[in-house]
């Protein structure tokens, strides 16, 4: 019996229930950003009800007409997918900055962000 992904994710203490669009065209047209300098992106995520969620994800590959995004969602699961490229955009650091501080317990906000405020950093 297979293993089948996740098809819903938690964020922001809601649940949603999302498309999951494989990969199209050849494996051979494949290409990869080097492990551990994934950039950082906004990815629009298409929903089964309709619609898109945005996430703050990592893009590990890509092919002519798609993005492959890897992210967790609030209860530290590992998701991904397949998107068209007009979907996924860079982040800003300070846009994963804003991201981190919301998804960090509010307890150990201090330890990383100390008095600074979340957002706030030289571009």
């Amino acid at each position: 019996m297979p293993i089948l992904p996740p098809m819903s994710f938690l964020l922001n203490e809601q649940t949603y229930e999302f498309l999951r669009p494989e990969r199209v065209g050849p494996v051979e047209d494949v290409r990869s950003w080097e492990w551990g300098n994934y950039p950082k992106v906004h990815a629009l995520v298409p929903l089964q009800a309709g619609g898109t969620a945005g996430v703050y994800a990592h893009a590990t590959h890509w092919n002519r007409s798609q993005i492959h995004v890897q992210w967790y969602d609030d209860d530290r699961e590992s998701l991904s997918a397949w998107l068209p490229k007009d979907d996924v955009r860079p982040a800003t650091n300070s846009e994963w900055d804003i991201d981190e501080y919301n998804r960090c317990p509010e307890w150990l906000r201090v330890v990383r962000w100390g008095k600074r405020m979340p957002g706030f950093l030289p571009e």
